[in-house]
């Protein structure tokens, strides 16, 4: 699991400060956090036996991440230490209905450098996959590259989105196995001029796996449900019906339980659902790490859904 690990500090607030402000929320607290983090408990939490690789401070919150990680039977060997930047914290503010704001930064001391790809190297070349986020673009080619040449799939989900279109470009997209975007991810992965980009957002997944060649694009629509292109046909499923208290996580647990499930030659739909189920229990519940699904909600079997609908493929 290839991404960023940092501590979230979670404020609960019905409204967001402006400059001057002294704004008193409903809580706040500090939890561990980034999309590699979460991704990386919630499949070893389905069973998958987990590598971390990314970068955390040598200070004590690198190190209470580090334990946290291994309390949760993750590898941590593949972890690199800064030893004089601090590791970094995601301010996440939550409203009552849900919706969230972010601010963060990665900085470039925690970039994905060629001396962490070769720690992380034999990890990658005896995986069944790695799964990679845009945390870390700089590293996306070339651990795709390694992965490709051992015969251990490439899973991306290309979040958070990069505001430079450069990085999307620069990604080597025909090493790519499986792409886990949202909407906005997937629109953002289209050409300017591509017709589908502002079109329909259940034809993102066929468009963007054809653009890029890609043989599996699974595109997540939020309260929508989500899409699935499998290189031949186009499949939209229904969104699990619940009521959403923090959506924070949902993106890594969906993520994650659709990449175990994968790898575990599940069935695409039984895939989506089980992936559908870990999101919907997650919105259920305040924060990301602590709203992740434990391993008894993943052993429990997938509540039935709605079957998916066919959709009526676009065409080359």
């Amino acid at each position: 699991m290839v991404g960023s690990y940092h501590a979230d500090c979670l404020i609960n607030t019905p409204v967001l400060p402006n400059w001057g402000d002294d704004l008193r929320p409903d809580s706040v607290r500090t939890v561990p956090g980034g999309k590699g983090l979460n991704q990386a408990v919630t499949l070893a939490r389905a069973g998958a036996h987990v590598w971390a690789v990314g970068v955390l401070g040598a200070d004590p919150v690198g190190s209470s991440l580090l334990a946290t990680l291994a309390a949760e039977g993750i590898d941590v060997t593949t972890i690199a230490r800064h030893p004089t930047v601090p590791t970094p914290v995601c301010l996440v503010f939550t409203a009552p209905d849900g919706r969230n704001a972010f601010v963060w930064r990665v900085p470039d001391e925690y970039a994905i450098t060629p001396e962490v790809i070769t720690q992380a190297e034999k990890a990658v070349r005896g995986a069944d996959a790695v799964l990679l986020t845009f945390e870390v673009p700089e590293a996306i080619s070339r651990i795709s590259e390694i992965a490709r040449a051992a015969g251990t799939q490439v899973i991306v989900n290309p979040a958070p989105r990069p505001a430079d279109r450069r990085e999307l470009d620069a990604v080597r997209w025909d090493l790519v196995d499986v792409l886990i975007p949202n909407e906005a991810e997937a629109r953002a992965l289209l050409p300017d001029d591509h017709p589908a980009r502002d079109g329909p957002a259940e034809r993102l997944a066929e468009a963007v796996g054809r653009t890029l060649a890609i043989p599996l694009v699974c595109v997540t629509l939020a309260e929508r449900g989500c899409a699935v292109y499998d290189g031949a046909t186009t499949r939209a499923y229904p969104a699990h019906a619940t009521e959403a208290i923090d959506t924070t996580g949902a993106s890594d647990a969906f993520t994650a339980v659709f990449s175990a499930c994968h790898l575990a030659k599940a069935d695409q739909a039984d895939a989506v659902d089980q992936a559908q189920s870990a999101a919907a229990l997650t919105i259920t519940r305040p924060g990301a790490y602590d709203a992740l699904p434990t391993r008894a909600d993943l052993a429990r079997d997938a509540v039935g859904q709605a079957p998916p609908r066919a959709v009526t493929p676009t065409g080359p």
